[in-house]
């Protein structure tokens, strides 16, 4: 390869290569962490399935285009990369509003990724390949070998952890050898002070003019990027907002490092002019709980506030506001669960509630008189509840802000080995007669609370005749749906699969729709047998009526969902462990699906507040 005079190795010193690396580091870090930044800012208006499910492929694109292309003058391009990311907190925003009301749940984040990631990627591309086409003439990363640049950008912007790779490709190029080093992960390796090294040039002295210049921007735009904010309301949200033109309040919104955006507002109901006029648009008067972009549950509010037998609310919440019925049917359904008759008729006292959502079915409990258990990971989610939603507070001792895998295995080791030497108490804990496990959201289950491992775990909390209820949404033939049961099948010897739909669905339909599904098992061998709904049961609500009557209608056989002829082997491809374990993956595109059909629950503009 020829070298023309000016570019010549020998009249390059090292602290210039150590400096040219160390810039390239820089942008690549930012590179990563303004990827990371603009997917997060995506998921209250795309969620995480539709926001992840191309952005690598343009990511790369962007990166290769970046790499290939002639090279720019660094400067410029600095100043036009300041700028898009100085406005990138609103584009990302308004991109996503616009192309989120376009419908499409795949060209949708396709071009937001397009308009606004991908211009960022290539500059910064074009700015690594600037420096190493500066001051670093070696063979592996000139520019004429663009493939390499492309790979090292790429998968820097796509995790923070390609830094690794990438630094060690450096300074296998720097001389003289590092004299001591430091673990590989998103660190380059330490650089001999060559100020001291004779015949070499001081640092500072080496730099070519314009660098500080470089070095400046580089380090500014991030930190002034920060402190932009996009046109979204403050968390934690301080005082009510009621919008200006739609019939949206929002009572609060809230950063959750486990939800994302946790949001609890209100359709309004009409107004007396809309009414008079016959202009009411639905659904109105309802209160809802939103994570990202999914609904964790809702109450009726307003006028649509009934009570069988009578006046009055269900429920109030903190500030003593009148709430009526869930407006999902599916929590309810999970109450089902108390009507499955016990061995020898005991009663049912003990329940575990795991996934709080809006609290419908933990409330309903304690309404019961059943001493009722609640694990929720997310504190945020318990207090929106609490505040808002007229969630009856779990007695002392009963309430479990953490991740249930854990929880759940420590319950069963104490229930197993109380009263032995490392026991702390001589007392066993109560067992559960029932279990609701509720973590559907976002278009998805969190996958590690689904295995044969955890199965067996909260089986070993319950009781010989202890029912649970899990809830999960999709198509009844797809292999997520599929999955779920074959492995609590392999658990639980007897399980019984309903519907919440209020409608008739022919057999196409319960295969190819996504519906929400609510799984009865039991660890008995004893069949599941589910007692006639009484007036008791109904706590006051039409739809409790509605749904805890009709639950004989709304059963699939599970054989169904298995598949009649499914041999053996190939059902074992389903069962899922802790080591083998794809149902994230086969969830993704049910949670495309899932997109849409928020959309249709709610308006546009209810997604893009928060």
């Amino acid at each position: 390869m020829s070298i023309s005079p000016q570019s010549s190795p020998g009249a390059r010193s090292p602290g210039e290569r150590a400096l040219a690396n160390s810039l390239s580091l820089v942008v690549l870090t930012a590179l990563s962490l303004v990827t990371f930044g603009y997917q997060n800012a995506l998921l209250p208006l795309y969620g995480s399935a539709p926001t992840r499910y191309h952005l690598n492929k343009v990511v790369w694109l962007a990166c290769i285009l970046g790499s290939f292309a002639p090279t720019l003058p660094t400067l410029p391009v600095i100043l036009a990369g300041g700028i898009l990311l100085s406005v990138m907190p609103y584009t990302s925003y308004w991109t996503a509003v616009y192309t989120g009301r376009m419908g499409d749940v795949i060209w949708g984040p396709i071009a937001t990724h397009a308009i606004v990631l991908a211009p960022i990627l290539f500059l910064g591309t074009a700015i690594v390949k600037s420096l190493q086409d500066l001051w670093v003439v070696i063979p592996p990363l000139v520019h004429s070998d663009g493939t390499q640049i492309f790979r090292m950008v790429g998968g820097a912007a796509i995790t923070f952890w390609a830094l690794g790779p990438l630094t060690k490709s450096l300074n296998v190029a720097t001389a003289p050898k590092p004299t001591a080093s430091i673990p590989k992960k998103g660190r380059s390796k330490h650089v001999r002070d060559v100020s001291s090294t004779p015949g070499t040039r001081p640092i500072s002295s080496a730099v070519p003019s314009g660098s500080i210049l470089r070095v400046l921007a580089l380090v500014a735009l991030p930190v002034v990027a920060t402190f932009l904010r996009p046109p979204t309301l403050a968390k934690p949200l301080l005082d009510p907002y009621t919008h200006p033109t739609a019939p949206l309040k929002v009572l609060s919104s809230a950063h959750s490092e486990y939800s994302g955006i946790v949001l609890v507002g209100e359709v309004l109901p009409p107004s007396a002019e809309a009414v008079r006029a016959g202009n009411v648009q639905e659904p109105h008067s309802l209160r809802y709980l939103r994570a990202g972009h999914s609904l964790l549950g809702g109450v009726w509010i307003g006028d649509r506030v009934y009570r069988r037998g009578g006046e009055g609310p269900l429920n109030t919440d903190l500030a003593g506001s009148p709430l009526g019925d869930s407006v999902y049917g599916t929590f309810i359904m999970q109450e089902a669960a108390r009507l499955v008759e016990s061995q020898g008729n005991n009663p049912r006292q003990e329940a575990l509630v795991i996934g709080l959502g809006a609290g419908i079915a933990s409330t309903a409990f304690v309404q019961h008189n059943l001493s009722t258990t609640v694990v929720e990971i997310d504190p945020i989610v318990y207090e929106a509840a609490r505040r808002y939603f007229g969630l009856a507070v779990p007695e002392p001792g009963h309430l479990f802000l953490e991740d249930a895998r854990q929880w759940v295995y420590e319950r069963r080791v104490q229930t197993e080995h109380h009263g032995g030497e490392d026991s702390i108490t001589s007392e066993p804990p109560p067992l559960f007669d029932i279990v609701i496990h509720d973590c559907f959201s976002g278009g998805g289950v969190p996958s590690h609370i689904f295995t044969v491992d955890f199965w067996r775990d909260l089986r070993g909390t319950m009781k010989s005749d202890g029912v649970v209820a899990v809830n999960f949404a999709g198509k009844l033939g797809s292999k997520s749906s599929r999955a779920i049961v074959i492995t609590l099948a392999e658990v639980f010897p007897q399980c019984r699969a309903f519907h919440d739909s209020m409608e008739d669905l022919t057999e196409e339909k319960l295969r190819t729709e996504f519906i929400n599904w609510v799984f009865f098992c039991t660890p008995s061998t004893e069949p599941l047998v589910f007692r006639g709904a009484v007036e008791a049961d109904f706590l006051g609500s039409y739809l409790r009526e509605r749904v805890l009557s009709t639950l004989q209608d709304r059963e699939v056989p599970i054989q169904e969902i298995i598949g009649l002829d499914m041999p053996t082997e190939e059902k074992t491809k389903y069962i899922l462990t802790d080591q083998h374990n794809p149902l994230a993956q086969w969830q993704e595109t049910d949670a495309l699906h899932h997109w849409g059909l928020m959309r249709k629950v709610l308006p546009d503009i209810f997604w893009e507040v928060y």
